[in-house]
């Protein structure tokens, strides 16, 4: 049966001009951006195409593999990460009528590692005459800093008409994903092409900003919404989450509209520290898995603020669990390592085959060639065992040469060395089996969902307000915690906590928002002692 939109979705793909959309989780934005994609391309001329931007290979992957899978010809669009979009389409390209000259590039991860040109670190919207030659050297060297592929960019937009001209030409939309995550460059970038001519689509969840850290903030989500050259459109209805926890959700930002009668969301007192809250865990696990029809523990989550936690639960749970961590392998930003980290999840899941994997990659009408070599090259990968696995080096290598032949990186090779010949690595990449609950922090579950829920360190000075420059942030993350959950969430609240300042545990206090207007009313509270 062929799903029709909602109302909401439907206004949404039927407007012809600039919109902002900011989408709750779980409300089909996916599906409505592909709609919308669908609805475009057939209008354009086969030279033209739409821009697709997603934040991670695997969004933009997904984007596309749905836009084939409803069988239209994507003509000339592009579907992939900010910084390809950056390299692929406006530097490499455009770089030469800087330099003057034509380069062979090559892609480095951050700057600072440069003792020649670590001054374009600092290099900004409004660089010194320095850093402008700086960056025009660099170029002329054919190197591309990844960290800066959107300050290059934009100043290639900015000092070459010709690349306005051409991406005018060439593309007749741009969409980017999770607007919420973007800097000061993205949006400026976004706006120069919007002011180009070229419609602009942007959509978010300006409560799902979680990424502080790395200087992107929701304010330019709401820029956008203020603009009088777009329209606001909001995609309110959860479809994911039980009416409660979404209505939940809302309530944490001022914005629920009812009161539920079934509230699957749980505020549960332990005397003790996440030892005694593992124990409980434990104890009413198979209750709670018959009461809400879950089969699997591979459909459970515990999702914690921080590392110090994830160790607490790894000692102290009692049934099969799976702790997820960062690898040096995740915190490499280069395309090379992207790439193989999001080959590795997929190749060791059970519910992504070779085939769809190549498909996501490759066209096999439009670029045959790479398709075959690289369903070839899956193939080989995905038919690994975690033991045998260090033996496909040279295949990763292979189809990373394919994907993104200027991507080449000493770092990216090293770092997938490693990976493929630690044990310990290659386990943090494997799926949860069926009777293993997955333990990991609420950073890493940002797009992931879970029927069960349990949602740790709700405490203050952990997941509060006390610190008025994270205070948004953290709320953000604790609306993503709670959003996690499809069926049930509970709020896991101790009397005690470890602190690693003092080595010991220390009395709680619960967090401040916890008591935010109306939450007490839509949650239930009970005492597992």
């Amino acid at each position: 049966m062929t799903k029709e939109p909602t109302q909401e979705q439907h206004s949404i793909i039927n407007y012809p001009g600039n919109i902002v959309v900011t989408a709750k989780p779980g409300s089909g934005k996916t599906y409505t951006v592909v709609e919308k994609i669908i609805k475009v391309l057939p209008t354009l001329p086969d030279y033209k195409g739409v821009i697709a931007i997603s934040f991670t290979n695997k969004a933009s992957d997904e984007l596309k593999k749905r836009c084939n899978k409803k069988g239209v010809y994507a003509k000339q669009s592009f579907f992939g990460t900010i910084d390809k979009f950056y390299i692929s389409q406006i530097i490499i390209p455009f770089a030469r009528h800087l330099t003057n000259s034509i380069a062979e590039y090559t892609i480095s991860s951050n700057v600072k590692n440069d003792p020649k040109y670590y001054k374009l670190a600092d290099f900004s919207v409004k660089p010194s005459s320095e850093q402008e030659a700086l960056l025009v050297d660099s170029l002329y060297e054919g190197k591309i800093f990844l960290d800066k592929s959107g300050e290059t960019a934009l100043y290639i937009l900015n000092k070459v008409p010709g690349a306005i001209k051409y991406l005018r030409a060439r593309f007749s939309h741009i969409f980017i994903d999770e607007y919420q995550d973007c800097g000061e460059i993205q949006h400026n970038v976004f706006l120069q092409l919007v002011n180009a001519g070229l419609v602009g689509v942007a959509v978010g969840d300006i409560n799902q900003a979680i990424y502080g850290f790395t200087n992107r903030f929701p304010k330019y989500l709401i820029n956008l919404i203020r603009n009088d050259e777009f329209k606001h459109f909001e995609l309110s209805k959860n479809h994911r989450c039980h009416p409660s926890i979404s209505e939940y959700s809302l309530c944490l930002f001022g914005a629920s509209k009812s009161v539920p009668e079934d509230k699957r969301v749980f505020l549960v007192n332990v005397q003790g520290n996440e030892n005694q809250i593992a124990e409980k865990i434990d104890k009413y696990l198979d209750e709670i898995k018959k009461k809400y029809g879950v089969t699997h523990n591979n459909k459970i989550a515990i999702l914690c603020r921080g590392r110090s936690t994830v160790n607490l639960l790894d000692d102290a749970l009692q049934s099969p669990h799976k702790i997820f961590t960062d690898t040096s392998l995740d915190r490499d930003t280069s395309d090379w390592s992207r790439l193989f980290r999001d080959v590795l999840v997929s190749c060791f899941d059970n519910n992504v085959y070779a085939v769809d994997y190549a498909d996501g990659l490759f066209s096999e009408e439009i670029e045959p060639v790479k398709y075959r070599k690289a369903l070839h090259l899956c193939n080989e990968i995905f038919t690994s065992t975690p033991e045998s696995i260090s033996t496909a080096e040279d295949k990763f290598i292979s189809l990373a040469k394919l994907v993104y032949p200027k991507g080449d990186s000493d770092k990216a090779r090293s770092l997938l060395h490693d990976a493929l010949n630690d044990s310990e690595m290659i386990h943090s990449y494997i799926p949860a089996a069926d009777n293993e609950i997955n333990i990991m922090t609420l950073h890493k579950s940002k797009g992931l969902e879970f029927n069960i829920v349990f949602h740790m360190d709700m405490y203050k000075y952990i997941i509060s307000d006390e610190y008025p420059d994270e205070t948004t942030q953290l709320l953000n993350l604790h609306y993503v915690g709670i959003t996690r959950a499809i069926d049930v969430c509970y709020i896991m609240n101790g009397s005690k906590r470890f602190s690693s300042k003092y080595g010991a545990s220390v009395s709680t206090c619960p967090s401040s928002f916890l008591n935010l207007p109306g939450l007490s009313d839509r949650r239930s509270t009970v005492d597992w002692n």
